[in-house]
């Protein structure tokens, strides 16, 4: 009951007509029950209020809640998207109108790179900042798909407003997004604006470099270093290693009045100067493009 007394519960329910489920536990490593906890039992809790309140239920997932590995490899990341599946289900399963959103990953405002909290990719520019990435062991042409926060936003906005009460939406830039080597790419040029020597990353058959690479690179790492460069690994083969483009709804979100996706090369590297500034590579002041 959101630790609420019941009569503050019931009062609140009866105001409600929509809610807006964002909520989650978003750390790909995280162990010890707070995923599903969070996730999965706290969706719950949330799809039994909506129900009192007799009310729509938008439910925030992800694009990657279909996400499988195989191998050892992903194992410990596929825990986040195995939680927003379990979610999901219990949303449907909930009996009350609802709306799911499938958001993929989320970098920061288009015109801005402002975010709450640097993610995933923040991190991988941090390795090829710091020199630890020497290769990629993935195809060059695979499609990174991610979505400004604020484009996110407006998408759960749009479907409130229009009172759409059922469907699921993606999220996502689908064929419009950056291939692989195209994202190093600017966050190689970035760098280098920056100061900062990077080599451009080598790019590698990822069964090469479980065979014959990997085994022998990561071992001659320091302790901090390969952990951070598995979990950068952890981080691709997990959520970006598809090798095909994501669907995606925004062309529908569109017709409803939502914005369309922003060139996704400047938002990249808006968020990338963002993170920079705020991580000491930059100043706060660096020039951005809207």
């Amino acid at each position: 009951m959101f630790g609420l007394a019941r009569q503050a519960y019931a009062a609140l329910a009866a105001e409600v007509d929509a809610v807006i489920h964002c909520a989650a536990v978003t750390e790909f490593y995280r162990t010890g029950g707070s995923l599903e906890a969070t996730n999965i039992a706290g969706t719950g809790h949330v799809a039994a209020f909506v129900a009192a309140a007799n009310a729509v239920l938008y439910h925030v997932s992800t694009a990657f809640v279909h996400t499988t590995v195989d191998g050892d490899r992903g194992r410990t990341a596929i825990g986040y998207a195995a939680s927003k599946s379990a979610a999901e289900q219990v949303v449907r399963s909930s009996g009350a109108p609802h709306v799911i959103l499938r958001p993929s990953v989320v970098i920061g405002n288009s015109g801005t790179g402002e975010i709450a909290a640097f993610q995933g990719l923040h991190r991988v520019a941090a390795g090829m900042f710091a020199g630890i990435v020497p290769m990629i062991p993935f195809e060059p042409g695979w499609p990174i798909d991610f979505v400004p926060a604020d484009i996110v936003a407006d998408a759960i906005a749009c479907v409130v407003q229009n009172q759409v009460t059922q469907g699921e939406f993606w999220v996502t830039a689908g064929e419009k997004a950056l291939r692989l080597d195209e994202a190093v790419a600017v966050v190689v040029e970035v760098g280098r604006e920056l100061g900062i020597s990077i080599d451009v990353p080598r790019f590698v058959p990822p069964e090469m470099f479980d065979r014959l690479i990997g085994p022998v690179f990561l071992d001659a790492l320091p302790g901090k270093i390969r952990r951070n460069m598995l979990r950068m690994l952890e981080f691709f083969t997990t959520y970006l290693q598809s090798g095909q483009d994501k669907p995606s709804s925004l062309d529908q979100l569109v017709a409803l009045g939502a914005r369309p996706l922003p060139v996704q090369r400047e938002s990249l590297r808006n968020t990338l100067l963002y993170w920079a500034a705020q991580s000491g590579y930059g100043p706060a002041e660096t020039e951005r493009t809207a």
